[in-house]
């Protein structure tokens, strides 16, 4: 089995994943992953929704994890009495006792159990006690760059979801459901969804961006702005997602799962509503050439 919140389960997870899966069939045992929600840190400190938002939730992590062979995971509910569980007593109680566990792989900065005083070298005395052994996965790197969930929050607060995406592995996005906006995407003849998304999950900086859109088994490609609206003086975060090639229909209350391509520009802040929809159809051209590009290379794949 291994251990720890795999926020994000990026490529340096996927490591310590295939590890456990290959160590489980070499010795014909089942292979766990082990996660806990919501994030520990999250509950220590309860502001921290708005200082350490997710990279994935609950449900995004589980659909993540259908595709890596694990045989089962398990999620630990988070509260303090579980966080003031010592390393000890975790590991006697719960691997031990509980999952019988008989190899555990983990990154080489995982840490657990109160205060975070557990750590890889503790399990590996730990092992010797309980007759379990241990692999520590080392560091892993993509081009220079340390592939961790903290980088790739950075990465996606700065608006290089493509970077992000490189580390990840997957495509990031958010799940968002459609409510009523102020109408002014319509009259400039772009009715754009307004999305309200879960307020612990993080969403890249704001801009403008190359997205593509899942709605009722449905994909769609389009533009997805996040901002303030500073051509008409608001103050308010927004997140307005225009679905190319959909009939104008009445989204709300929909859902709308939103997958990050590229990020087009900045939000800008143009003198006239006619000014902002010259560049709002010169952004629409551009996606339509990368729409073409995408769909000529399906189509070299499938010959």
């Amino acid at each position: 089995m291994t251990l720890g919140v795999f926020d994000g389960l990026h490529l340096a997870h996927r490591r310590i994943i295939q590890q456990v899966v290959e160590t489980a069939s070499d010795q014909q045992s089942r292979s766990m992953l082990i996660t806990f929600e919501p994030h520990p840190r999250q509950v220590l400190n309860r502001s921290s929704v708005n200082n350490l938002p997710i990279l994935t939730t609950a449900s995004e992590k589980t659909e993540l994890l259908r595709s890596t062979g694990l045989d089962d995971v398990l999620f630990l509910k988070t509260d303090t009495v579980f966080l003031a569980t010592g390393q000890d007593e975790f590991i006697a109680d719960i691997l031990v006792k509980k999952l019988k566990i008989y190899s555990v792989v983990v990154g080489y900065d995982y840490h657990f159990g109160r205060d975070r005083q557990g750590n890889p070298q503790t399990l590996e005395t730990a092992g010797e006690k309980w007759n379990f052994k241990v692999a520590i996965v080392p560091p892993f790197t993509l081009n220079g760059v340390p592939v961790r969930s903290s980088v790739i929050r950075q990465l996606l607060t700065e608006g290089q979801v493509e970077k992000a995406n490189e580390l990840l592995g997957w495509q990031y996005g958010f799940t968002g459901k459609a409510v009523k906006g102020s109408g002014r995407g319509r009259k400039l003849g772009f009715p754009t969804a307004n999305l309200n998304v879960t307020a612990e999950k993080l969403i890249p900086a704001d801009g403008i961006y190359f997205v593509r859109a899942g709605l009722q088994e449905r994909t769609f490609y389009g533009l997805l702005n996040i901002g303030i609206r500073k051509t008409f003086n608001e103050s308010e975060r927004v997140i307005e997602l225009y679905i190319i090639g959909i009939p104008d229909v009445n989204l709300y209350g929909q859902e709308i799962r939103v997958t990050m391509l590229e990020r087009l520009r900045d939000e800008m802040k143009f003198d006239s509503a006619a000014e902002l929809t010259v560049q709002m159809h010169a952004d629409l051209t551009l996606c339509l050439e990368k729409i073409k590009i995408i769909e000529n290379e399906t189509e070299v794949c499938f010959k």
